[in-house]
């Protein structure tokens, strides 16, 4: 579970990148370097809930100019500056949160006594207790700014995914 959620905040770092680098809408785009980075879910997340929270950002990203969402300019304006904001304040702590944790499995692989760890551990999981608080202000925030329609739109959206999703997996078994 740890490994999906570091997966999903690293591809959306990525995308952010990529975004910057493309001109009509630097924050919101890059949804087509999401696509190859699906296979990195297996990495380390740096949230404490890795599911059931959703990820409006990066589902905005592929829904940018969707004409049945309707983003208004004055909305996308608020969503990119809400996913900058965020996206900054992911990037400070998940570099902070691999090292840790590394660290810790390094010592602990060593034989290191668990209460010599017991510091660093608490460090590790009260940086990830920020990094959800920062997660769940974006939800918040971008909720916000979404009507009720609009919202509505993205859960259904949601559902049909996930029941694709399930049905899939399904076939594959």
């Amino acid at each position: 579970m740890f490994k999906r959620a570091l997966a999903m905040i690293a591809a959306a770092s990525i995308a952010l990148t990529a975004a910057q680098a493309q001109p009509e809408n630097p924050q919101m785009q890059g949804q087509k370097h999401m696509q190859g980075k699906k296979k990195m879910r297996g990495m380390h997340s740096v949230f404490l809930i890795q599911r059931g929270l959703p990820h409006y950002s990066m589902i905005l990203m592929k829904m940018w100019d969707n004409p049945k969402l309707a983003l208004t300019p004055e909305q996308k304006t608020k969503l990119e500056a809400i996913r900058t904001h965020t996206m900054t304040q992911i990037k400070e702590i998940a570099p902070q949160v691999k090292q840790l944790r590394k660290k810790i499995v390094q010592e602990s692989k060593s034989g290191a006594k668990p209460e010599t760890l017991a510091a660093n551990v608490d460090k590790l999981a009260s940086l990830k207790a920020k990094a959800t608080k920062v997660q769940l202000q974006c939800i918040y925030d971008t909720r916000q700014v979404l009507t009720a329609e609009q919202l509505e739109f993205i859960h259904k959206h949601l559902k049909h995914k996930m029941k694709k999703h399930k049905q899939k997996k399904r076939e594959h078994q």
